[in-house]
């Protein structure tokens, strides 16, 4: 009997979440503001450019940054950026200068440019601190910029990223960084590196969450964490070095007991984790992309809505069954780790 009743609720949650469709545009539209030449006076000006993804109407907005990966820029997650604005959120897409497209262009040598850029040690541990800045930007625009003011509501910040900006979210979550494969050298050379958690940051999504092992994180890393966070991930999602994408998952194991959730897909691969639609400047493609960004959209939107708006139905919605309206195409199985 008890069986029957659970198959029958569980049905009934999956045609509800499948009417509310939440990888769709939510009721706002989005107004786009740039801050192309805002500095870090605490890092000689390092610069910080932030493009600002607002929900218009006079509604008090939880806030989440967004943080590229290696070779990105602001608008590498434009199309994401936009959904989550369109249901409420106010959302500022980072660009890190040390990281970005322009940076992986020099010279042409892209390889060599991106193994350098995931081991700088300015960079791995400057792209944190590029966060705190954007959330210091929100305080300051709460109290005085003419669109902004009153707007942001800076109690409820959460942060999401992918790849090198799944590290950046994961470190400023109260993960800590390894020093093992840093240049230049930082004492004493190896082992955990500094606490880079932002305490303004109440939860976190890690897109391509990082594994123990070269160039990030060693598996003590992963103790500290501080607030939910979910990480998104899948069977073809490979991580540096050649590692494979089950490094990912099993360093889930590592985290430590709370409110955090991990969802591999079957079949995703690492670039389907980014959206630069509607944007100027277009990602790298990925044949898989429009199979795997409904899931990644809805269940984004179900954890930042949960944690962020204390909605207790989103935190029941997280679940596998209940994400399964959201397969597509390759991908065929979604599960729900907790």
């Amino acid at each position: 009997m008890k069986a029957l009743l659970f198959l029958i609720c569980s049905q009934f949650l999956v045609r509800a979440l499948s009417a509310a469709d939440l990888s769709s545009s939510g009721p706002f539209k989005v107004t786009i503001m740039e801050f192309p030449e805002l500095t870090d006076a605490h890092r000689e000006n390092r610069k910080v450019p932030i493009k600002v993804h607002l929900p218009d109407g006079r509604e008090l907005c939880p806030i989440v940054v967004i943080s590229h990966g290696a070779g990105g820029d602001w608008d590498t997650h434009f199309a994401q950026a936009q959904h989550l604005a369109s249901h409420g959120y106010a959302v500022l897409c980072l660009e890190h200068i040390g990281s970005n497209l322009e940076r992986m262009r020099q010279g042409m040598r892209f390889m060599k440019n991106l193994n350098e850029m995931i081991r700088d040690s300015n960079e791995v541990l400057g792209r944190p601190k590029d966060v705190s800045l954007a959330l210091d930007c929100a305080a300051e625009w709460n109290g005085s910029h003419p669109k902004l003011r009153g707007r942001l509501d800076l109690q409820q910040a959460g942060v999401m990223g992918h790849s090198f900006g799944a590290f950046t979210t994961m470190v400023v979550c109260g993960m800590r960084p390894a020093l093992d494969w840093l240049t230049p050298r930082v004492k004493p050379g190896k082992g955990l590196g500094p606490d880079l958690r932002d305490r303004h940051v109440k939860c976190g999504v890690a897109l391509s969450p990082q594994g123990a092992d070269e160039p990030f994180f060693i598996r003590e890393s992963f103790a500290s964490l501080k607030v939910p966070l979910l990480g998104i991930s899948g069977t073809e999602d490979r991580q540096q070095g050649g590692l494979p994408a089950s490094n990912r998952l099993d360093a889930f194991k590592l985290w430590p007991e709370g409110a955090n959730r991990f969802i591999w897909l079957t079949n995703a691969r690492h670039l389907d984790f980014t959206d630069s639609t509607g944007s100027s400047r277009r990602a790298m493609s990925s044949p898989t992309r429009e199979d795997v960004q409904p899931i990644v959209r809805a269940a984004t939107l179900l954890f930042f809505n949960s944690h962020l708006r204390a909605d207790s139905e989103a935190a029941k919605q997280l679940q596998g069954v209940l994400l399964k309206p959201y397969l597509r195409g390759v991908v065929t199985n979604v599960e729900v780790l907790r």
